[in-house]
């Protein structure tokens, strides 16, 4: 791998599935901004950060013109994937938004795309990752810690965009598989519906809405707004009373 080659996994935080479609559009987020992380590579031990203008020049000059692989194309242990080398998905969009590399993509029907996709809802999947080059840092080289000292900081300030997808492995805090849209909530198992009726029928507190208002960044907030969407769904489905 070249060593201007930038490759970063990210945990999941939250899932919420969306009505009114067919399950096969993924919401996620391939990079988090403004987050120190410590990262041990080729280029040293450091606290490295990823600017919120990191993606602003490949997104203009690619667009969407971005591979989607699980696990890099690799198998679990590193190695190339004949099977993995084909695209799951293809991205519908690619924006850099106040959080991090929002991405928008619709899964292929291929049996390793089914398989992701089934793994994505059942909460298998744990990691979003993506890959690209490192064009502009500050400073230009990881310089060397001391022992004693804190770790040296690097920000990223433009990066290159290449492919991404879901992984097995995350080792980066921060972006979150946000949405697999219109689960088909009325085909499940009826034991599994009422669990997901019980889960969704406690009472959340619901987050403002409109100008002004911000998104809640911890885990719990952005669960309450994953609950309040379905619970919205679900009164819509007839699945939940009204009121």
């Amino acid at each position: 791998m070249d060593d201007r080659t930038f490759l970063r996994s990210y945990p999941l935080d939250d899932i919420c599935i969306r009505s009114g479609g067919d399950g096969r559009t993924v919401e996620a987020y391939a990079a988090v901004f403004d987050t120190p992380a410590e990262i041990n590579d080729v280029h040293g031990h450091y606290v490295e950060v990823i600017a919120r203008t990191a993606f602003n020049k490949t997104i203009a000059e690619r667009g969407t013109k971005v591979g989607v692989f699980y696990n890099h194309g690799l198998t679990l242990h590193g190695t190339p994937s004949d099977t993995g080398s084909v695209p799951i998905g293809t991205p519908l969009e690619i924006r850099a938004d106040g959080r991090g590399l929002y991405t928008v993509t619709r899964y292929n029907k291929t049996p390793l795309a089914e398989s992701v996709l089934e793994a994505v809802r059942d909460g298998s999947i744990t990691g979003q990752s993506f890959r690209g080059r490192i064009y502009q840092s500050t400073p230009k080289r990881v310089s060397r810690g001391r022992p004693g000292e804190p770790l040296p900081t690097v920000t990223r300030t433009e990066l290159g965009l290449s492919e991404y997808g879901p992984t097995p492995h995350p080792s980066y805090e921060g972006a979150s598989i946000l949405a697999v849209r219109a689960e088909q909530i009325m085909n499940m198992p009826e034991d599994e519906r009422q669990q997901l009726v019980g889960l969704i029928s406690q009472r959340t507190a619901t987050p403002e809405s409109g100008a002004g208002a911000e998104e809640p960044r911890t885990h719990s907030g952005r669960l309450a707004i994953a609950r309040a969407r379905i619970r919205a769904d679900m009164i819509m489905m007839g699945v939940l009373p009204r009121g």
